[in-house]
């Protein structure tokens, strides 16, 4: 609860339209219960069982998200190479099911951020198991976000002339493995097109999947 506090202080905080009068000392009540979750943490690390727990996974990666807000790189970067090493050692990776896959999940897309910031690659180096045949849309739709872990991590590497063939085995790697997602999506993500009086530079298309009970969102893009 702490964790979730100090999250949602923190959150309130960055809020520009929200004056002292409205929630008074934000920004002391997030360093309270950030610090507050700290102490609780290194407390219950003293107990074998908590070392283990779910409790422990969703603490630290909402202490991780109040630190991405923070903007706080050095404590950040610890708590998700913590995550990553709390996970691993459960071997708790994206196709666990459950709450320790939905950790897994959030953990990656964070770390997918501070790769990018910090042009490094990302921590993962779980390969999924499942055929891309076998998936949902939901699965399909996450699936997205573990090649984006991958581009950013080939993006990252450094190149010299003697890598050349290398690189470019893993590029057209990564451009099948691409290709094979893209092949295997589902109707719900299928664009519907818009009407002939909508005014763009970029040609639009309308997304609209309903297994999501998402709203309907209008995309724009360069082809």
């Amino acid at each position: 609860m702490n964790a979730i506090l100090a999250l949602a202080y923190r959150h309130l905080a960055l809020n520009p339209h929200l004056s002292d009068r409205n929630v008074p000392n934000k920004q002391e009540a997030a360093l309270q219960y950030y610090y507050q979750t700290l102490h609780y943490v290194q407390k219950a690390m003293q107990y074998s069982g908590y070392k283990r727990s779910l409790e422990l996974l969703a603490t630290t990666l909402i202490i991780s998200a109040y630190e991405m807000l923070d903007n706080s790189t050095k404590d950040w970067e610890r708590h998700l190479e913590g995550v990553f090493l709390i996970q691993r050692s459960q071997t708790i990776h994206g196709e666990s099911g459950g709450l320790h896959s939905a950790v897994w999940w959030a953990w990656l897309c964070q770390d997918i951020w501070a790769a990018f910031r910090e042009k490094r690659k990302t921590l993962t180096f779980w390969v999924p198991q499942k055929p891309l045949s076998e998936l949902s849309p939901h699965e399909l739709s996450r699936r997205s976000i573990y090649n984006t872990a991958k581009v950013i991590s080939y993006c990252a590497d450094t190149v010299t002339e003697a890598d050349i063939g290398r690189r470019v085995d893993e590029a057209n790697h990564l451009r099948k493995m691409l290709d094979d997602w893209q092949r295997h999506l589902t109707i719900e993500f299928s664009p519907l097109p818009l009407g002939s009086g909508h005014q763009s530079y970029f040609r639009p298309i309308w997304i609209c999947p309903p297994a999501f009970g998402m709203d309907e969102k209008t995309v724009h893009y360069n082809p």
